[in-house]
């Protein structure tokens, strides 16, 4: 059996409180590919790698010592795979946010790798350029998929989703929202960034925060997929 790589970047150990840099990790079982983007990252200032793996299980220690801000996972690695590793990292590593990063496009994959708590679904022959936005914007909106899969994701669940007694509660939630939150609300469930929302609503980027905040606390939810989520359920978007 091939033994995993398990590899921390120099200097580095716990999280350092003033570090203005996205702490990531990289997880993949192919050394070339760990190589490629980590020559990539290297060209970003505000993107630091601190650590390296190249099995699930190794990750999962890694992440604990090393406590990432968000890490980029291949799904299909022999052993622990990237579901089992996005579940056990929820456990250890809770504000650590994770990217799946992978060939495939099946959209199995992706609602499962959602619901075991990844923040974001790339694929590999994603640009660089789309790759290192998506890293930004996972660090600092929480939540993102590559747009595509986000629509048939999104599809999924309400195809998925039956219509019983949460209905009626669900609208009770909705009725709570002023005009505002929930045409902000429909923004977000369409993939917009909080940067495009302010500038299509003429309103402070701060302004946008406070009423997702707001909706979140309102729908009941932890994050923009499961908002975005309701919103489809209730026939916003």
């Amino acid at each position: 059996m091939q033994r995993e790589e398990i590899t921390t970047m120099p200097g580095e150990g716990q999280r350092r409180d003033h570090a203005p840099n996205i702490r990531l990790m990289l997880v993949d079982d192919h050394l070339l590919f760990r190589e490629g983007i980590h020559s990539l990252l290297r060209k970003h200032s505000d993107i630091e790698v601190v650590a390296e793996a190249s099995g699930g299980r190794q990750a999962v220690e890694l992440a604990s010592d090393t406590l990432p801000d968000v890490i980029l996972l291949d799904l299909n690695m022999p052993g622990m795979d990237g579901i089992e590793v996005c579940q056990r990292l929820r456990s250890c590593s809770a504000s650590t946010r994770i990217i799946i990063l992978t060939i495939s496009r099946d959209l199995s994959s992706i609602v499962e790798a959602v619901r075991a708590g990844a923040s974001g679904y790339l694929t590999k022959d994603t640009g660089s350029s789309e790759l290192v936005d998506t890293v930004r914007r996972v660090y600092h909106e929480g939540n993102l998929l590559e747009p595509i899969l986000a629509d048939r994701l999104l599809a999924e669940f309400s195809h998925l989703s039956n219509l019983t007694e949460k209905e009626g509660f669900e609208a009770g939630l909705f009725a709570t929202l002023s005009p505002r939150e929930t045409e902000i609300l429909k923004l977000v469930a369409g993939g917009k960034a909080n940067k495009v929302i302010a500038a299509e609503l003429n309103i402070s980027e701060h302004t946008v925060r406070n009423h997702i905040s707001n909706i979140f606390q309102k729908l009941q939810v932890n994050d923009r997929t499961e908002a975005a989520v309701l919103a489809v359920k209730r026939g916003l978007i």
